[in-house]
């Protein structure tokens, strides 16, 4: 249970985020912070789980949208607050939509939501330089916590791109 209320956090954590975007550019440093708490729950939920050893769980099978809900929230935040103008967010929304139905594929998700993912830290690296610092001092170490998961997405990503370009 303690995996899926992990996840679930995520969910609740991008809401949360996108909603601070109505408060504007000053709520930045708590967005970094959110943001770090969320992407925590996303390495903790599956190394717990595997310590577990069940069965995924319904929420645990939908792991992989939490995550992508922590990257949209960001993004409504970052747009909401001014940092990124909405009407190109909108355009690399709804065409990354539209290339992931077509394509139904992860490493096309993944791909799109890369930027994203990286966007809150530039922005922050702007405009919020310690907590731009925070953030890089707690990837790199969440790099090396979860390193041999991580190396394991990174073959995953590879393989699964190699599979989309012969298909």
């Amino acid at each position: 249970m303690v995996p899926d209320l992990l996840t679930l956090s995520r969910g609740i954590i991008a809401g949360v985020i996108a909603i601070l975007g109505f408060a504007g550019p000053q709520a930045l440093e708590g967005v970094i912070l959110l943001l770090m708490l969320g992407w925590t729950t996303d390495i903790l939920d599956g190394r717990i789980a595997r310590r577990c050893r069940k069965e995924a769980t319904w929420i645990g099978d939908r792991e992989f949208i939490f995550d992508m809900l922590l990257v949209f929230g960001s993004l409504c935040y970052l747009v909401l607050a001014g940092f990124v103008p909405s009407v190109p967010a909108l355009i690399y929304v709804i065409t990354g939509a539209l290339v992931i139905v077509y394509c139904r594929s992860k490493v096309v998700t993944m791909l799109f939501a890369f930027p994203l993912v990286v966007l809150p830290f530039i922005v922050a690296y702007d405009k919020a330089p310690l907590e731009a610092w925070i953030y890089a001092i707690w990837a790199l170490l969440a790099i090396l916590f979860a390193r041999r998961r991580f190396k394991g997405i990174i073959i995953e990503f590879i393989a699964n791109a190699k599979d989309l370009l012969k298909g």
